[in-house]
């Protein structure tokens, strides 16, 4: 049974690197914009993951999520501050740079819970710790500047909005616990895609389509939407009920590294030996700093 959930997780890991490949692909050979990805992929996957909720999971109980308002609160909170912001910021990203870049500048997301951790307890994180960042910070910096401290490979905003999905990575992570522990995760996440989405769609109406839609542009947008995100995080819930989150953590971590072995492939990405310098020191560092939360 271990080796089936370590199964589900390596699936999950790799759905969510070709969803952003299927993104990238969207946005420069058919030119959908990343709002209209995010607001369209989050409505459906949010439907998909609360339909599979109510087939597979014993604590889908929607009707009294909705009687408490505190709840309710916590779900929209989650469904903005941690689900939207996550797909926004990682779209943003891969819009302004690539699929690859914004996986591993997203992947940082443990370091902000470092920080909540350091700031409820009130104490500095452990020496170890603290190398492990500097060590994340200089791979970035590699990546972002191969090496060239003069000059960015990448735009500004690119590493912005990327910190932002690696920050909303850590709100989507602590904010919706409880809610997780009451009513499953397949409830709680689908609600929280669904209020996300609604959200997106206020800043993009999935009906105002900017994008050129063919046989091909569509095949690529129900991976983005299903494969990349309902049947991922499908994958990833299963995986929890034969293996440890630890251990499905360290799995999922090789979604950059797929991420960028399908970059090379298909986009041809230039990759110097700094560059896989600055990403083994993300890569790495980041894994190890995983371990301890």
């Amino acid at each position: 049974m271990k080796y089936k959930g370590m199964l589900y997780a390596c699936l999950a890991a790799t759905f969510w690197a070709i969803s952003g490949i299927s993104g990238q692909i969207l946005m420069q050979g058919y030119h959908f914009s990343a709002n209209w990805i995010v607001a369209a992929r989050m409505v459906v996957s949010g439907l998909l993951l609360l339909i599979f909720s109510q087939k597979v999971s014993k604590k889908a109980k929607i009707s009294s999520l909705f009687s408490q308002p505190l709840v309710v609160l916590r779900l929209v909170l989650f469904g903005i501050f941690g689900v939207y912001a996550v797909q926004a910021g990682f779209f943003q990203t891969i819009a302004l740079s690539n699929a690859s870049f914004a996986t591993i500048i997203q992947f940082t997301g443990p370091i902000f819970i470092i920080f909540y951790e350091a700031f409820r307890q009130r104490q500095w994180p452990s020496f170890q710790t603290i190398l492990l960042l500097i060590l994340t910070f200089i791979g970035i910096l590699l990546l972002a500047t191969k090496g060239n401290l003069n000059q960015l490979i990448v735009p500004k905003m690119a590493i912005i909005m990327g910190l932002i999905a690696a920050l909303a990575v850590a709100v989507y992570s602590i904010l919706p616990c409880q809610l997780i522990m009451d009513y499953g995760s397949l409830t709680v996440v689908g609600l929280g895609m669904l209020i996300g989405g609604l959200f997106a769609n206020l800043i993009h109406p999935i009906w105002q389509i900017d994008g050129i839609f063919t046989l091909h542009s569509f095949i690529q947008f129900l991976i983005v939407a299903i494969i990349g995100t309902a049947l991922s995080f499908f994958c990833y819930s299963q995986s929890l009920q034969y293996i440890t989150p630890s251990l499905a953590g360290i799995l999922t971590a090789v979604e950059p590294l797929l991420s960028l072995v399908f970059s090379l492939i298909i986009f041809h990405l230039a990759f110097g030996w700094i560059e896989w310098v600055g990403f083994l020191l993300v890569f790495c560092s980041i894994l190890m700093i995983q371990r301890k939360l």
